[in-house]
């Protein structure tokens, strides 16, 4: 009986593997157990996030606890720092309850608390944390500000750093005279906010840069735009972001621009439908980046 059924498997198997006859057999079963479950899940996501929050756009999320990992290891490779250090400062920004009382507050009072949600999640803005803090800028430069939390986060950093002896500033451009209810004392003392065409202010901005992190519009040619803009102001050693890489390649082809090494870094949302954005960046590969021995 049993070699008559191994008789029977073994055609079967043959022709539903290599026979277009059995590819299209297997179109049911592939959809109903493969593709249709992992359609259900996104769906209770989608309906469950429908229900929790309210943004409509520039989601908020948590990382994987495995995707925060490779995010401090990222951060690590690009500073030229230890990873169990980037960790550390990712781990000090979760702890901050001073900054994330704050944040909720000023979200409660904001005239957007309806389409915004209250609890403040960082995501990959762990890693811009991260980043300051074992790099100490002495400038900053941020296109985007929008609510303000990527912003806020970079202040926070900054001004750990100062209690530390090492003083810096953010500067965060945005066409919206409304934009960054979020960035708030103590943190506003550390950065400022300017008004007007990114592009236009990254061609007057007077000082030298050591972290520029492009997070305005991500259409390909207005991020080549600040690009072009802010090179002039870039130092051997300054580090070029573009948050959303994986909407242009404009980053990668900076890098190759400036001679300097690429990487790129897909988050992964915790318990959201978003599938992710990126993170890619420029930098000098082997260096340890420490801007205050820099000149």
């Amino acid at each position: 009986m049993g070699q008559v059924a191994g008789s029977l498997v073994m055609p079967l198997r043959h022709f539903l593997k290599h026979t277009a006859a059995g590819r299209l057999a297997l179109i049911p079963f592939r959809f109903a157990l493969i593709a249709l479950p992992y359609g259900l899940r996104q769906f209770a996501s989608m309906l469950r996030w429908a229900f929790t929050s309210k943004e409509h756009y520039n989601h908020t999320y948590d990382l994987t606890d495995l995707n925060r990992q490779y995010l401090a290891s990222y951060i690590a490779v690009i500073s030229g720092h230890e990873v169990g250090e980037t960790q550390n400062y990712m781990d000090e920004l979760e702890r901050d309850e001073g900054l994330r009382a704050l944040l909720r507050e000023r979200a409660l009072a904001s005239a957007d608390r309806h389409n915004s949600d209250i609890e403040p999640r960082y995501g990959r803005r762990l890693g811009w944390y991260a980043l300051v803090r074992a790099t100490k800028p002495r400038v900053v430069v941020e296109t985007g500000v929008d609510r303000g939390l990527g912003t806020a986060v970079i202040a926070a950093a900054l001004r750990r750093n100062a209690k530390e002896g090492y003083s810096g500033l953010v500067y965060a451009t945005d066409i919206v005279p409304t934009c960054g209810h979020l960035f708030a004392e103590p943190y506003k003392s550390y950065g400022r906010i300017l008004l007007g065409d990114s592009v236009e202010l990254l061609k007057k901005f007077p000082e030298q840069v050591d972290i520029f992190l492009h997070d305005s519009d991500h259409r390909p040619e207005y991020e080549w735009a600040e690009f072009l803009a802010i090179e002039p102001k870039l130092h051997p050693s300054s580090i070029v972001m573009s948050d959303n890489s994986q909407q242009t390649s404009k980053m990668f082809e900076l890098a190759q621009r400036l001679g300097k090494s690429f990487l790129y870094f897909q988050d992964q949302p915790k318990d959201h439908w978003w599938p992710g954005d990126g993170i890619g960046a420029a930098f000098v590969p082997g260096l340890k980046t420490y801007f205050p021995t820099i000149k």
